[in-house]
């Protein structure tokens, strides 16, 4: 189960350095490149949006100015149980894929409506690790990567919900 999660720049290697860290002390960290990062946030904030306004309206068809509103309503919300003033932990923490970070090569989303968004990241040596983000760890991810990128200042468009399409495939991003 996922603690604490960061998100932050390294302007030396040119990268976002995404930390997670389980209620075990468990700390799994993953390299994001810019490439990377721009191909996995649209399908990212797509599915999470889905997915939430799914979970609060499951029979509604939804006109576009109605989703749009929505999706803002969904990214803005509070998030009761996140608290952005405290520090990552890295006291007594044990690193199960070793002390380098895996480098990202391909990132795979699978939205459930009951579990949330599962990412599995795999890097070209092989490993890979599988995280699953209910609503609120979405939501408070999206902006962690807001922060972040603002920080990179990559020149990435902002982060906003691509509009819908009804892929029924995971992304499989490369």
């Amino acid at each position: 189960m996922i603690h604490q999660i960061q998100i932050k720049y390294d302007a030396l290697a040119d990268r976002l350095l995404m930390q997670v860290r389980t209620r075990a002390g468990e700390v799994f960290a993953i390299w994001l490149t810019r490439r990377m990062v721009q191909r996995l946030l649209p399908p990212f904030l797509q599915i999470g949006t889905r997915l939430s306004l799914a979970k609060a309206h499951p029979d509604s068809v939804l006109l576009p100015e109605a989703r749009a509103m929505l999706e803002d309503a969904v990214r803005s919300r509070p998030l009761p149980n996140a608290d952005f003033t405290q520090h990552f932990s890295t006291d007594s923490t044990r690193q199960p894929m070793g002390p380098e970070p895996l480098l990202a090569a391909e990132v795979e989303l699978q939205a459930d409506a009951q579990r949330g968004l599962r990412m599995q990241v795999r890097e070209a040596q092989g490993r890979h690790v599988t995280l699953q983000f209910n609503e609120e760890l979405h939501a408070a991810l999206s902006r962690l990567f807001e922060q972040a990128l603002a920080a990179a200042d990559w020149g990435l468009a902002p982060l906003a919900t691509p509009t819908s399409s009804n892929s029924a495939a995971p992304p499989l991003l490369n």
